[in-house]
């Protein structure tokens, strides 16, 4: 009797999952995502607004997130003054992230010689998608205070500005 039973047990088992395996289908669901945002957020240009007793030792230069000055400053309280231009032609709105270069540059030797950058903050400049434009502005001043300095003593500095997406 136990082996009947046993043998029946098997055969339900069998059936079952032969019906569940006929019942059964395979579910495939695919899916496509495209994106059709383009990033194209670059500093465009770089152009002295004004100097006094201050020459490009080498012309500004500049790269899509970083601008390089390289000042000649005559006497003390020789200033030189750039305006960076940045510009969005992409379709994704950006915000300015970090600001390199200012600091470091004014940590180097010779002290007396200053970068200041103004005209964005990280975290609030903002620029549109498409037709959004920054003007940074850079300045380079020989401390009117400071004491006989060695002659021919420069500072180069690298400014970066890095651009993210800005996201509400």
């Amino acid at each position: 009797m136990r082996n009947k039973i046993l043998i029946a047990a098997l055969v339900v088992a069998v059936i079952a999952s032969v019906a569940y395996a006929a019942l059964s289908q395979l579910l495939t669901i695919t899916g496509t995502g495209t994106t059709n945002g383009s990033w194209d957020v670059a500093i465009t240009g770089i152009t002295q607004t004004s100097a006094s007793g201050a020459t490009d030792a080498t012309a500004p230069t500049y790269t899509d997130t970083s601008a390089t000055f390289d000042v000649n400053l005559a006497y003390p309280g020789a200033t030189a003054t750039y305006e960076i231009a940045v510009a969005n032609t992409g379709t994704i709105d950006a915000v300015l992230d970090t600001i390199t270069g200012v600091t470091e540059a004014n940590a180097a030797a010779p002290a007396y010689i200053t970068y200041s950058l103004s005209g964005v903050t990280e975290g609030v400049t903002t620029l549109p998608a498409t037709t959004g434009t920054n003007t940074a502005t850079v300045t380079v001043t020989w401390d009117a205070g400071s004491g006989p300095v060695n002659p021919g003593e420069t500072k180069t500095a690298t400014i970066s500005l890095n651009y993210i997406q800005d996201t509400p």
